[in-house]
């Protein structure tokens, strides 16, 4: 019997490619990393029909060449590569050989380095890349739950930890901490402070976690906006001082400011103002997710209704494509993801301001796939508070927490007050 020749890298990298081209929509769905492939020309066209504002052939050839000055296909192999006969109906097998392939040269390197210069730190990284290439397998589900009933047991003899900690009120009514595979949804009307918010508790992440990496998504503010926002929770220098009338604080102000900027700088803190597409996003949480260890690992998503599926025109199915694959990643990889959202402005018209889950603008499937949904209000009797209300929770408790809101400096903090509800 003749042995079974195996594809190489370029043979299933080229299939990949055309099996997307022929099916552009499944870029939303395919879960693969453009770092997986070898082949430059087929790395680019996969970036490029990621970041494309549409799926149309001429489109990505001409992102593809904005990407990379070493692109080399011509239109008509692009046209050629399409046409080949390739279906999607091996896909998800494809990306696994490929992932496993780059599993295989990822431990070859560690093997190298550690051969090389044998530190411990170089042996963790080859132990870490010898257990993504065995979970590359492992990753199918059969059914079992035999790790979860071994979990279980040991967490009955022994402390857990189950969260990454935030602030202490909120952190108690998530039973712990923001746990993986939770999707938690923050909504509010415009102008509230979801953004502040939402810094606020990224930047408290930062502090009481240290080893923890954040991706933070912003798709209404820039980069240098948002580094305002950060510097100014951490200094009480407002925000506005920073962006209008930086060059008239004085010399001490603008020390701390530079300290403050220097620290995010170093922290593990990345923002993201020009991905705008689902694939994009998913594309660099897929990739920092699965190399954190647990409780190492956040992402922040400002805000969902900026999200573009391009292959997908219905904005509700649009909605429902980004809440699926946020919750489907945040499950696949043990790790919590904050994604923010529009309420609807009939809110406003009605008597009782209380926002209500069907508040969620666009799509009932954002509450589906949400492990905890929350509101942010303003309290009606005290101007400078918020409440953070918690409508749906699966593994805690419904709250409505109070925080004191500076304004000014973007801070929110907790408020010692017993108002649940």
């Amino acid at each position: 019997m003749p042995r079974k020749v195996r594809a190489t890298n370029r043979e299933i990298e080229a299939a990949i490619v055309a099996a997307l081209l022929k099916e552009p929509k499944n870029i939303e769905l395919v879960n693969a990393n453009a770092d997986w492939f070898v082949d430059g020309n087929y790395r680019t066209l996969f970036e490029a029909m990621q970041q494309a504002e549409d799926t149309s052939l001429m489109t990505v050839y001409g992102k593809a060449k904005v990407l990379s000055n070493q692109f080399s296909m011509t239109y008509k192999e692009l046209i050629g590569l399409r046409g080949a006969a390739i279906t999607d109906a091996n896909l998800p097998e494809l990306v696994r050989d490929l992932h496993r392939l780059y599993g295989k040269q990822e431990v070859q390197r560690a093997m190298a380095v550690y051969h090389e210069a044998p530190f411990e730190d170089n042996l963790m990284a080859l132990i870490a890349a010898t257990n993504n290439l065995a979970a590359v397998d492992s990753a199918t589900d059969d059914g079992s739950f035999d790790s979860e009933v071994n979990e279980l047991d040991y967490n009955l003899d022994h402390p857990s930890d189950p969260g990454v900690k935030s602030y202490k009120r909120l952190d108690e009514t998530l039973a712990g901490g923001f746990y993986g595979g939770m999707l938690l949804t923050i909504g509010a009307r415009p102008g509230v402070g979801k953004t502040a918010f939402s810094v606020n508790l990224a930047a408290t992440m930062l502090k009481r976690n240290p080893k923890l990496r954040i991706d933070y998504f912003t798709l209404e503010m820039t980069k240098r906006e948002m580094l305002n926002r950060f510097v100014s929770w951490d200094t009480g220098v407002p925000s506005t001082s920073l962006r209008s009338s930086a060059s008239t604080l004085t010399p001490t102000i603008k020390q701390i400011v530079r300290d403050s900027a220097e620290r995010f700088k170093r922290s593990n803190l990345a923002i993201y103002d020009t991905t705008k597409t689902l694939g994009q996003i998913a594309g660099i949480i897929r990739r920092h997710a699965s190399e954190a260890k647990k409780n190492e690992y956040v992402a922040f998503v400002d805000y969902i209704g900026l999200i573009t599926v391009p292959s997908i025109k219905e904005r509700y199915l649009q909605v429902s494509e980004i809440t699926r694959q946020l919750k489907v990643m945040a499950n696949e990889y043990d790790v919590p993801i904050i994604e923010l959202a529009q309420l609807n402005r009939g809110l406003e018209q009605r008597q009782d301001k209380e926002p209500q889950l069907s508040d969620l603008r666009e799509s009932g499937s954002i509450e589906q796939d949400s492990n905890v949904v929350a509101f942010l209000t303003r309290d009606a009797k005290v101007p400078d508070v918020r409440n953070v209300v918690i409508k749906k929770n699966r593994e805690g408790w419904l709250a409505r927490i109070p925080y004191q809101f500076n304004g000014q400096g973007m801070k929110f903090q907790e408020l010692d007050v017993d108002n649940d509800g």
